[in-house]
């Protein structure tokens, strides 16, 4: 198969392949801790917050509000994730939630909130304490960001000791809050799981950057009998829970990161590298060869590299965030090589020292130019990495890219280099076709 060709095809089934199931991200928020309540050990917050004190697992078994005999006019549901399971009771003018750790991995806090994106909802955000106590964080965010404590959130969330239990290895955390109009019915909420834990009962303690999260939809329409009491009590192992998969639409800072990463991934992994090719290949067989490759590197990926950029920083923008964490400055830095690499090139191209014209000697600039070409599209090949297994969840709120696409990049970055080192065996016969025309300063050679 054509090298091109075959890079073109690599690019588009990657991001035909990106889209799937959650994965994870271990990344901390960069924003900074700035709730509105600064006191420690869940002081004073306009009744926003609270820490409670858990209760015994005994005590836990049960875990509802609501008594056996009393189950009359009782509505709710459960539906889990990959890493927890929250269940819903709405007793009159109070819901009762429960949210459980299914116990694949450590739990440090839990979160839900209601509504179907991050930015504004209101949220309550959980975590144990190592003194036995558990803190109850209502907060929010304007986008996707650490959340900071509501001072007045619409509804004041309690927590519920009776219900929660933070022992074994599926640890629960309770609390009630007033019912709204829409509790008894099939609702989209968010859900957030971290595996640190805040290690401080401050409510406006700082939260390390969730471990999954999501838009989930849970049924709390649907009649609770008796025998399904114990069930609530702990979602994690309720035979009635729901998957609760919600398809939610892009909202258009998504789509501008989409548009970023696909316009960047094709410039850099499929562009530059078939550009390089074509040089590394064609030139052992032509001396016009250097057409093609200014038309690849040049013509065709500087327009869509640069859009990519522009996207990039409009998706920012939109969001709210700044231009300032690793992903990013990697971004600026990669794109200042490149437009030093077309510089370079065009250099080599049209000033050709005497040390090639008459010395015959290969320029050191050629070799820098080979050296920094092979660099750029190396770290191209870590940065779409770190963008679709990182940055991507982790900026956008929603879930992670499948792993499909990281089959796709490991196929992907060991043929491009093969290709290219292929190659170099054809370097003799290169050295035969240049020999004669280096006497020429007209002749089309870079490096």
């Amino acid at each position: 198969m054509h090298p091109t060709l075959s890079l073109a095809i690599l690019g588009l089934c990657s991001f035909v392949a990106a889209h799937g199931p959650l994965a994870q991200r271990q990344y901390g928020y960069g924003g900074s801790n700035s709730g509105s309540n600064s006191g420690k050990g869940g002081g004073d917050d306009n009744s926003s917050s609270a820490t409670a004190t858990s209760t015994s697992a005994a005590a836990g078994a049960s875990g509802t509000a609501v008594s056996a005999a009393s189950t009359s006019g009782l509505h709710g549901g459960t539906v889990c994730s990959d890493l927890l399971c929250i269940s819903g009771l709405v007793n009159g003018s109070t819901v009762q939630y429960v949210l459980q750790s299914k116990g694949t991995t450590n739990m440090g806090w839990m979160a839900m909130g209601f509504g179907s994106f991050m930015s504004n909802t209101p949220m309550v955000i959980m975590w144990p304490n190592s003194d036995g106590t558990m803190t109850l964080s209502q907060r929010k965010a304007p986008s996707e960001v650490m959340p900071t404590v509501d001072s007045n959130p619409p509804r004041v969330a309690t927590p519920d000791d009776a219900a929660s239990d933070l022992t074994g290895t599926q640890p629960k955390m309770s609390f009630t809050i007033p019912a709204a109009d829409n509790s008894a019915t099939s609702q989209t909420i968010i859900w957030a799981f971290g595996n640190t834990n805040p290690g401080d009962k401050a409510v406006d303690a700082t939260l390390i950057q969730h471990l999954e999260s999501g838009p989930i939809s849970i049924d709390m329409s649907q009649v609770v009998a008796e025998t399904d009491l114990a069930h609530l009590a702990n979602p994690a192992t309720d035979p009635n829970s729901s998957s609760g998969t919600v398809d939610t639409p892009l909202l258009p800072f998504q789509k501008l990161i989409i548009a970023h990463g696909l316009l960047c991934t094709i410039g850099f992994l499929i562009m530059l590298p078939a550009g390089a090719l074509l040089a590394r290949y064609s030139r052992t067989f032509t001396n016009a060869w250097f057409l093609g490759h200014w038309v690849f590197q040049f013509a065709f990926a500087g327009p869509v590299i640069i859009s990519g950029l522009v996207c990039g920083i409009e998706a920012v923008k939109k969001q709210g965030g700044e231009l300032s964490d690793d992903h990013k400055r990697w971004g600026f830095a990669i794109f200042a090589l490149y437009i030093a690499q077309l510089g370079l090139g065009a250099i080599i191209h049209w000033l050709k020292p005497t040390s090639w014209t008459v010395g015959k000697r290969r320029p050191a600039q050629n070799y820098f130019h080979a050296v920094l070409g092979i660099l750029i599209i190396g770290l191209a090949f870590y940065q779409v990495r770190t963008g679709f297994r990182t940055e991507w969840p982790a900026r956008s709120g929603r879930p992670a890219i499948s792993n499909a696409a990281n089959i796709v990049w490991y196929i992907w970055v060991v043929l491009v280099p093969v290709l290219y080192f292929a190659g170099l065996a054809l370097l003799p016969r290169q050295f035969r076709m240049e020999r004669p025309h280096r006497k020429a300063p007209s002749d089309e050679y870079t490096n």
